[in-house]
């Protein structure tokens, strides 16, 4: 949630900053200590604006960038989003290799004698059946598939589903287990060899709460599925593996919530400066990925603790997309999730151990007419069901999601499209079932019609959002039939994005500059990524690096009410990643906001304003009620000052509604361009009890 300055019609001037975003920070220090109109220390800044060294360093910037910077503060730079968000450059992701990240690891571990080259085979040779080639390592027959668990039953032809991971059958061997015979270290040209084609920066999936930093992904692709390579030999699509490393981050300043990892999101920012070199962002990159930013007491990416040693949906992990074929027949793509594990210092140990693949239910729980498990049961009557209001909030596949992590057990030991093991929509069918009743009635208690017209989801619009949430689905989305050239209805005014056939990235390139066919190169990106993800990835950066936290409801525990039960929201959002859900057990419901500071929003517009969503089914449809907001300056001598009411009844329901009220009197404009620091604001909710949820984003003063 970007939480707007003034929009009067006097001319705004934006910040314009040139050098890095500590010079930008500078300046909007020297900006805001220049509207306090007040000598300022340390303590009158957010602590996640960086440190200030003393007075001098607010004052440096001149007069002309004191007064730009206090009309309306923006980035000192364009976000890029091929620099800040996702980096395919050849000459870039070249310096990274799957040996160096092997061998970080390897040494953060401890272990006496081991290699990159003898982690790696060990990883590859969970793919064999026992006994494999190293005995110690869990292989994918080592616990039997239970045949009445593979569904669709199998096609002829069809490679045998001997093995299962997490109680769920898997393709067992796979031939990419041969790759625990090889060395793919030996040279940097054979096609056994791997590259690295992407770096990701996905701050985006960093909580509210900044539980942790969101992910920072390396993806390394075997060369032999690399065109550019091997041009001649027309079967390389088939001899195709990716693995990617996917660090999850931990908040170096967990005190501060998601604010603590502001560093991180600034380096990322500092890539689109448009002075630097590739050389320098090469160099910036591979630092952070193995070193971090130690000054700003962050660890390095590549670290055994990031990629799931630590049991839980929070901890990172490590995937693998591949379909390597020799000379076997036709078989399908498997993505498979793994976690790192490693022992103490007394006691070293290091593996990649075959894991569940998360947010991945198997197509089996969503099958009719299935009795005697006890995770279909559940699934069908509880555990999809009290999901529906989630994915069914959304407007956005960027926020498609489960409320909170699946059951463990209920997660698929590898995600597949062809077949059909991950097709839930082919495998809940059209007929009546437990499921389809159960989705129903939840979508209907929601307001829904069912036509799966625009605000009325269908049964199977969710169940297409279950399937794009699932690795193979958000790789291949297609309809129930499995049909390559189908598309994936998800309820919104376009089908999912399109992908590069069960990849987002690709071993081929492209031109960085297209008028420049012979000059340096870039991994190329799915439409989804381009056109889809990194706008919203960039839209999650921006509003994090210039919103108000508490004004855009992103900081968890900021409102209060001793009546409504209030909650973070990540689906139903306006702006940022998060809104604030408002049930009414009572007909009157005060939400009451923690003290802000307007620093930084000057100068402040002369209206509240906000964006509310009132839900469709109302207790009673012909009265929904008012919303009235009081303001309280004590510094200033406010104290629940009436700032307007707005009558309910005549608003969108089912939908974000912008929301103003009355012309702040002019003693309380006055006070709040101070840029006080004990700004409250109180909103009172006059509705029907048990009516809502309403949803609340993006408080605002305008004009």
């Amino acid at each position: 949630m970007f939480c707007k300055r003034s929009s009067s019609s006097t001319s705004v001037r934006s910040l314009s900053v040139s050098g890095s975003a500590g010079t930008w920070r500078r300046a909007r220090h020297a900006a805001l200590a220049a509207l306090a109109l007040l000598p300022a220390a340390c303590a009158d800044f957010e602590p996640a604006d960086g440190d200030v060294d003393g007075s001098s360093e607010l004052f440096d910037a001149t007069e002309v960038e004191l007064g730009e910077a206090a009309e309306e503060l923006s980035l000192p730079f364009a976000i890029d989003p091929l620099k800040s968000l996702t980096v395919t450059e050849v000459d870039i992701v070249s310096q990274f290799s799957l040996k160096d990240v092997l061998q970080q690891l390897v040494t953060q571990s401890g272990v006496p004698g081991l290699t990159p080259l003898t982690l790696f085979r060990r990883f590859m040779d969970t793919y064999r059946e026992a006994p494999g080639l190293f005995s110690s390592v869990p292989h994918c027959d080592d616990t039997a598939a239970n045949p009445n668990d593979v569904f669709p039953p199998p096609q002829p032809g069809e490679t045998p589903t001997t093995g299962s991971i997490n109680g769920w059958p898997v393709r067992c061997p796979r031939t990419v287990g041969q790759e625990s015979a090889s060395d793919p270290f030996s040279t940097t040209a054979g096609d056994n060899a791997y590259m690295a084609t992407t770096l990701a920066n996905r701050f985006d999936l960093a909580p509210p709460d900044g539980a942790h930093c969101g992910e920072y992904r390396i993806v390394f692709a075997r060369k032999s599925g690399h065109p550019d390579f091997d041009a001649a030999r027309p079967d390389q699509t088939s001899r195709r593996n990716f693995i990617i490393f996917e660090g999850r981050l931990p908040n170096p300043t967990p005190s501060l919530g998601r604010q603590g990892c502001r560093p991180i999101v600034e380096f990322w920012l500092n890539q689109s400066t448009p002075s630097k070199t590739v050389a320098t962002r090469a160099a910036e990159l591979k630092s952070f990925y193995f070193n971090g930013l130690p000054a700003s007491g962050v660890g390095p990416v590549i670290h055994i603790d990031n990629y799931g040693h630590t049991p839980g949906p929070n901890n990172g992990q490590i995937r693998t997309n591949e379909f390597l074929l020799f000379q076997e027949a036709f078989d399908a793509w498997s993505l498979r999730e793994y976690r790192l594990t490693h022992g103490t210092s007394g006691s070293p140990s290091l593996n990649v151990i075959p894991s569940f693949v998360k947010d991945n239910p198997s197509a089996k729980l969503f099958a009719p007419g299935i009795s005697g498990d006890s995770r279909v049961t559940s699934f069908q009557g509880t555990v999809l069901p009290d999901m529906v209001e989630r994915l069914a909030a959304a407007d956005d596949v960027n926020r498609f999601a489960y409320p909170s992590a699946l059951p463990d057990s209920m997660n698929a030991g590898e995600s597949l499209m062809i077949p059909l093991q991950n097709n839930y929509l082919n495998a809940i069918g059209s007929g009546t079932s437990t499921l389809r009743t159960n989705i129903a009635n939840k979508l209907t208690a929601m307001g829904s019609n069912l036509s799966g017209t625009a605000g009325n989801l269908s049964v199977d619009q969710i169940v297409g959002r279950a399937q794009s949430l699932a690795c193979a689905g958000c790789h291949e989305p297609v309809d129930a039939t499995n049909s390559p050239s189908s598309t994936l209805d998800v309820g919104l005014s376009a089908p999912f994005p399109t992908t590069l056939v069960f990849t987002h990235t690709s071993e081929k390139t492209e031109p960085v500059d297209p008028s420049n066919v012979n000059g340096p190169r870039r991994f190329i990106l799915s439409t989804a990524v381009l056109d889809v993800f990194l706008p919203f990835r960039e839209k999650v950066m921006t509003d994090f690096l210039l919103n108000n936290a508490t004004l855009g409801f992103e900081k968890p525990g900021a409102w209060t009410s001793p009546q409504a039960l209030l909650a973070t929201h990540t689906g139903r959002v306006k702006e940022g990643i998060a809104s604030l859900e408002v049930r009414t057990p009572s007909a009157f419901n005060e939400i009451v906001s923690s003290n802000f500071s307007t620093s930084g929003l000057t100068p402040v517009g002369n209206k509240i304003k906000l964006d509310l969503f009132v839900s469709k089914q109302q207790p009673n449809p012909s009265w929904v009620g008012n919303l009235e907001v009081l303001i309280s300056i004590p510094s200033a001598g406010i104290h629940n000052q009436w700032a307007g009411n707005v009558v309910l009844n005549g608003l969108t329901r089912g939908a974000f509604n912008p929301v103003q009220f009355s012309q702040l009197p002019a003693a309380t404009l006055t006070a709040l361009n101070a840029a006080p620091s004990d700004v409250k604001l109180q909103f009172n909710f006059n509705v029907t009890a048990n009516s809502g949820p309403y949803y609340m984003d993006n408080i605002r003063f305008e004009n």
